[in-house]
């Protein structure tokens, strides 16, 4: 559906039973581009394509594919094949995760920060954002100051760091350089659109200052190991999601070793 002039989303009935990563279709006046392309399950190529083809086959210019976790990408070859060949953009940090993962399906066009695409009345431009993947990627139109979050930025709650494909660091400045763009709106990898980009991006940096301090509060009455801390800190989160939370911690306490604040025995943290 059209959620705003020349941007649509297409969510399907299935994506509301298993969760919904939203898949954006961008229409200007010469051309468009998709922006992720969702989980390759029956149906879901097609819908994208025939939404496509509703609009009467606009020119694509490319499916870009904000970072390499499969919900993002894994119809991008599908929309290729069927849409003209148009090429898959990503950035070079995740050209070969996600190349690797599709198996050599598609052929995917790397761009690097600044990078600009055209569809007539609206500039595309690429950025740089990795946080929640080391090559996550944004998407911003220049003449309405709309933002493609990828999911550094979700429609509710907050994204998830994991150790050894993001790093808080990185995502702290990915943040601060999304407010420096002053979107009008953001549109994120899931969930609802973000009617006050500044305050939730605020919002965002102020949780990740709260999480760690809560961590060096914790370790400044006693050493403690991740499973202890989650236990506390995550205490309501569900079995199934836990492993996130300790991720969640661990990608912080990362952060504080760099820092020198930090040091562990084995699993034990403590303060220096």
């Amino acid at each position: 559906m059209e959620i705003a002039p020349g941007i649509h989303n297409i969510v399907t009935d299935l994506q509301h039973a298993t969760g919904v990563t939203n898949t954006y279709l961008i229409v200007g006046t010469q051309g468009s581009l998709f922006v992720d392309a969702g989980w390759n399950r029956p149906g879901e190529a097609q819908a994208r394509i025939g939404y496509w083809e509703k609009l009467g086959k606009p020119p694509l210019k490319g499916i870009a594919v904000t970072h390499r976790h499969t919900p993002h990408w894994e119809n991008a070859p599908a929309i290729q094949k069927a849409c003209g060949g148009a090429p898959i953009i990503a950035s070079w940090v995740e050209k070969p995760e996600i190349e690797a993962r599709m198996q050599g399906a598609g052929v995917i066009q790397p761009v690097r920060d600044g990078e600009t695409l055209s569809l007539g009345n609206l500039t595309i431009e690429f950025l740089d954002a990795p946080g929640h993947t080391y090559g996550s990627m944004a998407i911003f139109i220049r003449e309405t100051r709309a933002l493609f979050t990828g999911d550094n930025v979700m429609g509710n709650g907050s994204s998830v760091v994991n150790p050894g494909e993001g790093e808080i660091v990185l995502y702290l400045q990915t943040m601060e350089k999304f407010l420096r763009y002053e979107p009008a709106v953001i549109y994120p990898g899931q969930g609802p659109v973000v009617e006050n980009p500044r305050g939730k991006l605020d919002g965002l940096i102020q949780h990740r200052k709260q999480r760690e301090q809560q961590i060096v509060s914790l370790l400044r009455e006693r050493p403690r190991s991740v499973e202890q801390m989650a236990g506390i800190l995550y205490a309501s989160v569900k079995e199934g999601v836990r492993h996130l939370a300790r991720n969640q911690i661990q990608s912080h306490l990362i952060k504080l070793e760099t820092e020198g604040r930090v040091a562990a025995t084995e699993d034990v943290y403590r303060l220096i």
